[in-house]
């Protein structure tokens, strides 16, 4: 049982770093090509989440809900990279 849930952890795990590394990469696209053709292709995304953040006030204690996900080219060819590098180990 613990095998498959080391599987799924090392799974997010992977497509987490392949989301950030895409991310990065797609931040450096933007800074080498401001403006051009290339960085609005890798660059520009869409942010699904919860802005603004609920809140819920219960006088004591105050909690905080917010989620939010940028999403663009490069974060999911990350992503689609650090899958196809997983289904190889």
């Amino acid at each position: 049982m613990a095998k498959k849930t080391d599987g799924v952890v090392a799974l997010l795990v992977i497509l987490i770093m392949g989301a950030l590394i895409g991310s990065v990469i797609g931040e450096v696209i933007q800074a080498l090509a401001p403006g051009g053709y290339v960085a609005a292709i890798f660059a520009e995304g869409i942010s699904p989440g919860i802005t603004p953040p609920a809140v819920l006030d219960l006088r004591v204690l105050t909690l905080t809900f917010g989620v939010t996900m940028r999403i663009n080219l490069a974060s999911v060819l990350g992503i689609a990279l650090a899958l196809l590098i997983y289904r190889r180990l």
